[in-house]
């Protein structure tokens, strides 16, 4: 076989296998939710028939009559999406001729009281009325849901199929026909992805929209079967199990999706009498379908990602080939790790970020923007972000101090060597050790720096208990932990600057001065501004400091913007909002690292 031919049978495996995952995940998430929906009725028929059916006059289950009449009306009730079979303990009362419950099902029934599928049926057990032995079983069989793929599905489908063959026609042509086939492929694959995730999502949205409504039907029937239920709702609530009943107005047939306190329920109004309505609220089974938009994606990405990988297999000499598959395969675990470990993270703070998330409140109501609003709108925030940028101020501070200092002890003598050594010992030393010894320097009382300030001026300062100092003490240590590293880094410039154009300066007559300020700080501006940058970009994360010498106080004064993500996060247990306050600080970092990467692209040339 011809590589061409290889290739382009790889890009028609490709392009299968686009076709076909996708649609065989959208089927398993479509009868998924059809069991759910199973489940979900089976739940209500045995919390229908516990209401309407009377006791046995020996106890011990119901009156097996009374059951039997109600069994058969429950599975002739039109417009019920899945049918019933009742069992009294293993006899089955709908379909007198049907296969009895196996006696292993009804014991597993009574020790897990849990709802399990058979295979063909979704199982529930059937408690007594009094709700302690289970006397029996429901089980609900899902019905037929149609066309398994939607009209726009299948014409995405076809229109995938279309493009993925004009794309294997077009492999090995190089230019711009190959570059558009591919390109129109990649646009049909995700049409296909976002087609078939619409389907999901329909089908989760008509799972809810028909268990609502036959818990609404089975209410009716009830109040219908015992009229004392009208005066008591609540009696109710066990057809409706996993759905709020609350008192309501009218809504009209269908069922709705409303805000409800900032949360999407479905809703759907049930009529007790004339005048009097209560109201079914229940979170939507779709509401949990956003990460199928991504899998989805994924998986129809997948003829696209073989056709180029195809194409770029004929394009490239066989050397390169070799060289970048053996290249991929080192880098893979390493890239993997990286996506992980970031892609991973920050699509999971985005999904907090727009859904109210906390460990001491049930559901993740989706929220929108409105963390967002809420964040821009706070002024603890743009407080904590002002003292941040006030903080960062030690960085020009610092990079001064790291210049003189690394201008001082230039150099390869001994001496210098071990003057830049000792430096640079803070910066690589423990962040909480420094803050531990600085917090005992900075002691009110006992502490070096106010004993000496006693000697020079007779009086002390409160170093981290006043909120007017405690943000310069901070400043203070984060210049001594910071300055070694940036003396490195500029004596390491410094060390490349060409000794040649300091000595043309020195025979054109220039003083120190001048050659200073006219040849080494110029050509000492790519390190001025990634020690900047980068000392920004650190300071603007700073933690470790805070927590240990002041903990955000004295008054807040030290609250800044990580240290208010951290107290957000594991204080107030708001994990939504300390998602949008990260991806706020992600932001600003982001637009930080552009700016050092537009500045440092301006190279100067030492010859």
């Amino acid at each position: 076989m011809t590589p061409r031919a290889r290739a382009r049978l790889g890009a028609v495996v490709a392009l299968g296998a686009a076709a076909l995952l996708p649609s065989l995940a959208a089927h398993w998430a479509r009868a998924r939710g059809t069991r759910v929906l199973a489940a979900r009725d089976a739940t209500a028929a045995a919390g229908y028939l516990a209401t309407v059916t009377p006791a046995a006059r020996s106890g011990g289950g119901y009156d097996l009559p009374q059951l039997l009449i109600r069994a058969r009306a429950l599975a002739g009730l039109p417009g019920l999406a899945v049918g019933f079979e009742v069992y009294d303990r293993t006899a089955p009362l709908v379909q007198a001729t049907a296969p009895p419950l196996p006696p292993a099902a009804l014991e597993r029934l009574r020790r897990e009281v849990a709802v399990r599928w058979t295979g063909e049926a979704m199982l529930v057990p059937l408690l007594d009325r009094d709700g302690w032995d289970v006397v029996g079983a429901v089980a609900a069989q899902p019905q037929g849901s149609g066309w398994p793929v939607s009209p726009w599905s299948l014409a995405a489908l076809l229109l995938l199929l279309v493009a993925g063959a004009q794309a294997v026609r077009a492999m090995g042509v190089t230019g711009d026909p190959w570059r558009q086939a591919l390109g129109r492929y990649g646009a049909a694959a995700g049409l296909f992805g976002v087609a078939m995730f619409a389907d999901v999502h329909l089908a989760g949205r008509g799972a809810t929209d028909r268990w609502l409504s036959d818990a609404r039907l089975l209410m009716e029937e009830a109040m219908a079967s015992v009229p004392d239920t009208r005066s008591a709702p609540a009696s109710l609530a066990a057809i409706a199990r996993g759905a709020d009943v609350v008192p309501a107005e009218s809504l009209g047939a269908g069922v709705l999706r409303r805000d409800v306190a900032g949360v999407v329920r479905a809703v759907v109004a049930v009529r007790l009498g004339p005048g009097r309505w209560v109201e079914l609220r229940a979170p939507p089974v779709e509401a949990g379908a956003a990460p199928w938009l991504v899998l989805l994606l994924g998986l129809a990405a997948l003829g696209p990602l073989g056709a180029l990988l195809a194409g770029w297999s004929l394009a490239a000499a066989p050397r390169q080939r070799r060289e970048s598959l053996a290249a991929w395969s080192f880098l893979a675990p390493s890239a993997l790790h990286l996506v992980a470990c970031t892609a991973g993270p920050l699509l999971f703070a985005l999904y907090l970020s727009v859904h109210r998330v906390s460990p001491v409140a049930p559901g993740r109501p989706f929220i929108g923007l409105a963390g967002y609003a809420h964040a821009l709108g706070s002024p603890l925030v743009w407080a904590a972000l002002g003292r941040t940028l006030l903080y960062a101020c030690y960085v020009p501070v610092s990079m001064g101090l790291a210049l003189a200092l690394a201008l001082l002890v230039g150099g390869r003598s001994w001496g210098a060597t071990v003057v830049r050594t000792l430096f640079l010992v803070p910066a690589v030393s423990s962040v909480v050790a420094v803050a531990l010894v600085w917090r005992w320097m900075y002691q009110p009382d006992v502490g070096v720096i106010n004993h000496l300030l006693g000697l020079l001026l007779g009086h002390s300062v409160d170093w981290l208990g006043d909120p007017g100092v405690a943000l310069i003490a901070l400043m203070i240590v984060s210049v001594w932990t910071q300055v070694g590293y940036q003396m490195a880094v500029f004596h390491a410039g410094l060390e490349s600057i060409p000794r040649a154009y300091l000595d043309a300066a020195r025979v054109d007559g220039a003083n120190a001065w001048q050659r200073f300020r006219r040849v080494t700080l110029p050509l000492l501006r790519p390190v001025i501004l990634f020690v900047l940058v980068t000392g920004v970009l650190g300071a603007s994360q700073v933690f470790a400091l805070v927590v240990v010498l002041t903990g955000g106080g004295p008054l807040g004064s030290t609250d800044v913007v990580v240290y208010r993500i951290y107290r957000t996060a594991w204080e107030l247990l708001q994990f939504g909002d300390a998602s949008v306050l990260s991806l706020l600080l992600f932001a600003i970092l982001l637009i930080a690292t552009r700016a050092q990467l537009q500045l440092l692209d301006r190279r100067v040339e030492y010859a």
